[in-house]
């Protein structure tokens, strides 16, 4: 009898203590890892999506101009930029809000004798990322400055230059 006792196999209190401290340990490990790189994702995410509105809100003034609108002053430096349509019939305002950091985008219509309308046949706002825009406009040419607010407290500056048909005579 003695002999099958000294046989009996298993683990003592201190082992399994060691086993869980040794999987708590890692399994810590782990969730901390996820949670790390989760919030990497999401800062990634959202830096992409403000330099995504900073692209879009470049290619809607280039389109704009591309479309024939021409701004209605030849020589002016402002963070507002209207352009008038080649027909003249329709508007388009770029309007910085600097207290809401927001840019927004109006298409109004002129009626018959040349009045524009009471309100926007339509508008968007680019919001809480702008941080700056600036146009300059100058012979032909409209030159525009975009500085965004990213996620982590940087700014990016990003600017392009549009070429229109109207030159000073």
């Amino acid at each position: 009898m003695h002999k099958w006792l000294k046989n009996e196999k298993g683990l003592t209190l201190v082992e399994v203590t060691g086993v869980l401290v040794l999987s708590v340990i890692i399994l810590g490990f782990l969730i901390y890892m996820l949670n790390y790189s989760n919030n990497s994702l999401k800062q990634v995410s959202a830096r992409e999506q403000t330099l995504q509105q900073s692209r879009d809100i470049m290619s809607q003034v280039v389109k704009t101009v591309r479309k024939g609108y021409a701004p209605t002053s030849l020589i002016s430096s402002s963070s507002n930029l209207r352009l008038v349509s080649a027909g003249n019939d329709e508007v388009v305002d770029y309007i910085y809000n600097s207290a809401s950091k927001s840019l927004t985008v109006s298409y109004t219509s002129k009626d018959a004798s040349g009045m524009i309308a009471a309100s926007p046949s339509s508008s968007f706002t680019y919001a809480d990322t702008v941080q700056a825009i600036l146009f300059d406009v100058k012979d032909g040419r409209i030159e525009i400055t975009l500085t965004m607010q990213l996620p982590n407290h940087l700014t990016k500056t990003t600017s392009t230059v549009v070429y229109t048909t109207q030159r000073n005579s």
